[in-house]
């Protein structure tokens, strides 16, 4: 079969594009050819579609004239819904003048009937969905109504448009969420019944470990091999709550003698030289500089060492210019921290738990309705956040920072980590392998051939490199 796999992004380190390149992998290990279609900003796409990108600007206008949180109409009702029109007839031309040339046998569509920040797109795929006659599988990571400022449209006739489109009904149209939580929502917002497809991992690939390419990424970002690596590998957005992991730095900073002279669990020990240093390897996007900004000014007064590191880090290794993969971030990292507020599943965990890192996680409702009792272990933030401080940021309280700094030293020195962490490992292999993904496209897609996936599984190439 030929499939085609739409995105507004891919090819980058966001958790969609790190999906789909999974998709991608198990799809064409199984003998299928597939095309990914995509915005401009991206790595590898077959196809480009230029007003798939959510940032341009006319796009961006109809974002913040759809939905009240952003306080712009400057378009009439009118005008904003023929504005929406246009921009869904010229996806849909540009998308239909691809299919006539790759001639796909089924679709998969990632958030394009679900997110808000580009609504006019929903439209586009499902006018063309309704004329013609291929089956498609959309998978949702986000609705809009989970995101504070898409949760109400400007006008009535909004809020009609997001009913039909975000997501379309359709007997060709299967739905698929990454947590029990949407699904649930799903239901009872549009009666839509749909299936579980959590985030996975290639559990089979080689760790990820030093070697001669990542061996300058510490000293690239001016950072000694002595000192305590605390990676946040998620994009940087106010959600991800990385404020917290800031919190947890400087709370460390001020326990040092409890670490300083110790070796760790992966045989590091610290000096008092050493430095506690937090690295952010993803990217920000444009509508999170101001979000950025306030993490440097925190870091700052806290006295906490940064590296954004995103301008560096790519989603697989290049040589030219030098792009480490984000693996190779992981390769250095001693700390793994997860302080996300809200997630549609959460990629960062399963690639920390693949890593065999220790993992600081804020309880988030996905994690607690659909990970947590899977067993991990983990050092924990708590639940709830507290009042914001000057710079319009998270806190925590005393007790949680407390418990999770005493947490974290334990995790780190203690010489019951490497087996707790191999622990982890397996029940993240057990629940979340390709084999998951394997499972799912074998009901869907009955060409499968179950036998040449277990021949080929292990054969999938690493992402590492």
């Amino acid at each position: 079969m030929k499939i085609g796999i739409v995105h507004y992004r891919t090819g980058r380190t966001d958790g969609v594009s790190l999906e789909i390149e999974k998709r991608r992998k198990v799809l064409e290990t199984l003998g299928h050819e597939v095309r990914i279609i995509s915005g401009p900003i991206s790595n590898g796409a077959d196809h480009v579609i230029t007003e798939l990108e959510f940032d341009l600007p006319h796009i961006i206008a109809i974002k913040e004239n759809a939905f009240a949180y952003f306080r712009n109409t400057d378009m009439t009702v009118t005008e904003l819904m023929l504005r929406i029109g246009e921009v869904s007839l010229r996806i849909k031309d540009e998308f239909t003048h691809i299919c006539e040339l790759e001639k796909f046998d089924m679709l998969l569509l990632h958030n394009i009937f679900s997110h808000g920040r580009h609504i006019a797109a929903a439209s586009a795929f499902a006018h063309f969905i309704r004329s013609n006659k291929l089956d498609v599988i959309a998978t949702h990571h986000d609705f809009y109504w989970e995101r504070h400022e898409y949760a109400q449209p400007s006008f009535p006739e909004v809020e009609s448009y997001l009913r039909e489109y975000v997501p379309m009904r359709s007997p060709r149209v299967k739905h698929v969420c990454i947590n029990s939580l949407a699904i649930n929502e799903l239901r009872e917002r549009r009666h839509i019944e749909s299936e579980l497809v959590p985030d996975v991992f290639d559990f089979s690939q080689p760790r990820w470990k030093r070697d001669k390419f990542n061996a300058d990424l510490l000293h690239h970002i001016n950072v000694s091999e002595d000192d305590l690596i605390v990676l946040q590998g998620t994009r940087t957005v106010q959600r991800k709550g990385i404020e917290l992991a800031i919190r947890l730095v400087d709370r460390l900073n001020h326990n040092r003698q409890m670490l300083t002279g110790r070796k760790l669990y992966n045989g590091k020990e610290l000096s008092w030289d050493s430095q506690i240093v937090l690295v952010l390897a993803g990217y920000a996007e444009k509508a999170s500089l101001d979000y950025v900004a306030k993490l440097k000014k925190l870091a700052q007064s806290l006295g906490v060492e940064i590296r954004f590191i995103g301008g560096i880090i790519s989603a697989a290794r290049q040589s030219d210019p030098k792009r480490y993969s984000l693996w190779d971030a992981y390769a250095c990292a001693d700390l793994i921290t997860y302080p996300s507020l809200s997630e549609g599943w959460g990629n960062q965990f399963i690639e920390a738990v693949f890593a065999r890192r220790p993992l600081a996680v804020f309880e988030y409702p996905v994690f607690l309705s659909d990970i947590i009792n899977e067993g991990y272990e983990y050092i924990s933030l708590g639940r709830k956040t507290g009042a914001e401080d000057e710079f319009k940021l998270c806190t925590l309280s005393e007790n949680a920072l407390r418990s999770a700094c005493d947490a974290t030293i334990d995790w780190l020195t203690s010489e019951n980590t490497p087996a707790r962490l191999k622990r982890n490992f397996l029940i993240g292999r057990k629940n979340h392998d390709l084999r998951v993904l394997h499972d799912f496209f074998k009901k869907k897609l009955p060409l499968y051939s179950p036998k040449a996936f277990e021949e080929t599984l292990t054969s999938i190439p690493s992402s590492t490199l």
